[in-house]
Order: structure tokens, then C-alpha cells, then sequence
């Protein structure tokens, strides 16, 4: 495994957020931004037991693979870390992280706020980011609205939005997603025009 200098983890951004709160959205926008400005920037993808959802494609937003698979990958140490989230595996490849940082590229890392923790007890340099939504009212409706989930698991992912939200002040960083344009915003001046130290 490459030991990364101090300086090359500064281009690790940890980003985490309830369900809901808006942060695929947000990471979407900063990559469109990225390339019109010509920016190098990478997105880890994280491997997962679950099912895809229907809009969701294998290697773009996870690669998808069997519980064997993953089990294998642990033993063979490919992930910097891994957690069981909503009862599936999820696991963070770190080869492709390593690579892309001595590539000179700011490497993006969507994950939750255990999975956070992990990270940045091997790379405390890492910038760590957490987006939150305006407030578990409106994280509800926009739960509901977005369709995907039945009640149930609505409830499930408010009750795991109250506990992650607790965890915000142990990160670098705080941004309120009340407007997108905003927490944008606020995100692309962390990511690209901030001096971290």
C-alpha cells in the first residue's frame, strides 16, 4: 500500500450527509463544473452489496457486486474501510483513491459518517465535509417527494439522519443545504479555491 504524504491527503475530500440531504446532487454539479473549467477530479466509487436502484448504473454510481465478493475483497485488504449500512455492505477501494491523488487530482469520496471516521484516522489530513439539510422536517419531504423509498424506510433513514447529524461538529467543515445554489456554492470554494492547512 502507498503511504500518501501529508500534502497529497489534503486533495481528499470527505463528503457525508443524511439521505436526503442533497449531496449526490451537489457532487454532480461540482464534476460538471470540474470539467468545464478543466479541473482534475475523481469520484471514488464505492462497492456494495445492495440492489441498484433502477435509475443507478454498475461502475458510475457503485459497482455492485455479491456479499462472496465482498467478503473476499476484506480479506484481501482492498478497502480502506467498510461498514454494513441499511443491513448491506458497503466498502471504500483505496487503490483507485491512492493512484488518482499521486495523479495530482482532488479525489471526491461520498460516504457516511462512520465510514468518515475510518478514513480519516488513516488520512487525518483529508478535508471532511458535511452537508446538512435545512432541517429533519423538510429532510422528510424531500424523502417523500423523491419516491424512492417506502415509509418505512423513511422513518428508518430520519431516525439515522438524527443520529449522523449529531456527528456534523466533527467535521471540518459544515454546510446547510437550504439553497443548492448556496451550498454549491460554498462547496466549490472548499473543494478548488481554499487553502487547507
Amino acid at each position: 500500500m502507498l503511504k500518501m504524504s501529508n500534502n497529497l491527503a489534503e486533495n481528499l475530500f470527505i463528503i457525508t450527509a443524511p439521505s436526503g440531504a442533497g449531496k449526490t446532487t451537489l457532487i454532480k454539479n461540482v464534476i460538471e463544473f470540474a470539467k468545464t473549467k478543466d479541473k482534475k477530479v475523481f469520484m471514488s466509487v464505492s462497492h456494495t452489496t445492495r440492489t441498484p436502484r433502477s435509475s443507478e448504473l454498475d461502475g458510475t454510481d457503485y459497482f455492485f457486486i455479491n456479499k462472496e465478493q465482498f467478503m473476499f475483497n476484506i480479506n484481501d485488504q482492498v478497502y480502506l474501510e467498510h461498514a454494513i449500512v441499511h443491513g448491506n455492505l458497503y466498502g471504500t477501494p483505496k487503490q483507485p483513491i491512492e493512484q488518482n491523488l499521486e495523479n495530482g487530482f482532488k479525489v471526491l469520496l461520498e460516504i457516511d459518517w462512520q465510514g468518515a471516521m475510518e478514513i480519516l484516522k488513516t488520512y487525518p489530513e483529508a478535508q471532511s465535509i458535511f452537508i446538512s439539510p435545512p432541517s429533519i422536517k423538510e429532510l422528510h419531504k424531500r424523502l417523500h417527494d423523491r419516491g424512492l423509498d417506502s415509509e418505512e424506510v423513511i422513518v428508518e433513514r430520519i431516525d439515522g439522519a438524527k443520529l449522523e447529524m449529531e456527528k456534523s461538529s466533527e467535521f471540518k467543515y459544515q454546510i446547510i443545504n437550504d439553497s443548492l445554489e448556496t451550498a454549491l456554492k460554498n462547496l466549490l470554494n472548499i473543494i478548488f479555491r481554499e487553502k487547507h492547512g
